[in-house]
C-alpha cells in the first residue's frame, strides 16, 4: 500500500502529507438569510491535492458544479463549469491568470498573527489580510500550513505571498462574500482522472467562462 505522509512535524505535530483531500465548510458573512434561493447556495468545497497540482470543486444542489484545476509547476489553471446541459472549459496561463486576479480581487496587505490555531486538526499559523479601502471588502484572519506538501499552492489567487496551503480564509467574488474553514483533512491517493477535463466539455474563451459565472451568481445576491 502507498504511503502518502513524509514524517511528523515535530514543531506543530501535524502529520506531513502531499496527496489528499480537504473539504471546506463554505459561509457567507453579511448574507441576509431567508432567500428563496439560500438553499441552492454552496456549502461545501472538496480540495483534492498531489504533490504539485489540486483541484477545487463546488456544486450547488444539483444546480452546477465548478471544478478549479491548477497545475502549480506548469502554472496553468483550468476551469470547468456544468450547469444543466451547459459543460464548458477554459484554460489560463500564469500571465493570464495574473491579469484576472487583478482585474477580480483587490490584493490585500498581510499582517502575521502571533500564536496558532487548530483547523481540522492541523496547527496552523496565522495572518490577518488587510484591504486599503472598505468597499474592496472586509479584514479577516487567514489561517495555514505548510505541512500540506503542494509548492506555491497560491500563485493564481490574491495570497500568492504565502506558500502554505489555506485552512481558513475569505473571497469575496461575483457580488458574494465567502468564508472558507477546512472540516477535515485525509491522506490518501488521488486518481489522475481527478485533474483531467471531463468528456463532453467544449473550451471556450476565458471571458465567456467569467460571464457564465456572473449570470448564475447574480442570483444568490
Amino acid at each position: 500500500m502507498a504511503c502518502f505522509t513524509s514524517g511528523c512535524d515535530t514543531n506543530r505535530g501535524n502529520v506531513v502529507i502531499s496527496e489528499g483531500t480537504i473539504s471546506y465548510a463554505i459561509t457567507y458573512p453579511g448574507r441576509l438569510e431567508g432567500g428563496l434561493l439560500d438553499g441552492v447556495l454552496p456549502k461545501e468545497m472538496k480540495m483534492e491535492f498531489q504533490n504539485f497540482r489540486y483541484v477545487n470543486t463546488i456544486s450547488a444542489a444539483g444546480m452546477f458544479e465548478s471544478k478549479l484545476i491548477t497545475n502549480c509547476k506548469d502554472k496553468t489553471v483550468t476551469f470547468t463549469f456544468n450547469f444543466g446541459p451547459k459543460k464548458i472549459y477554459a484554460v489560463m496561463s500564469e500571465k493570464t491568470a495574473d491579469s484576472l486576479l487583478h482585474e477580480q480581487f483587490k490584493i490585500p496587505t498581510l499582517f502575521d498573527v502571533p500564536g496558532t490555531e487548530m483547523v481540522a486538526g492541523y496547527r496552523c499559523n496565522r495572518t490577518f489580510a488587510v484591504f486599503d479601502e472598505l468597499e474592496e471588502g472586509p479584514d479577516f484572519e487567514i489561517k495555514f500550513t505548510d505541512d500540506i506538501q503542494i509548492k506555491q499552492p497560491n500563485w493564481c489567487n490574491q495570497f500568492s505571498d504565502l506558500d502554505a496551503v489555506l485552512l481558513e480564509y475569505e473571497l469575496k467574488q461575483y457580488g458574494l462574500r465567502l468564508k472558507l474553514r477546512a472540516n477535515t483533512i485525509e491522506a490518501g491517493s488521488i486518481q489522475d482522472s481527478s485533474f483531467e477535463i471531463p468528456t463532453g466539455f467544449k473550451l471556450v474563451s476565458i471571458e465567456e467562462m467569467v460571464y457564465q459565472f456572473e449570470e448564475v451568481f447574480k442570483n444568490f445576491q
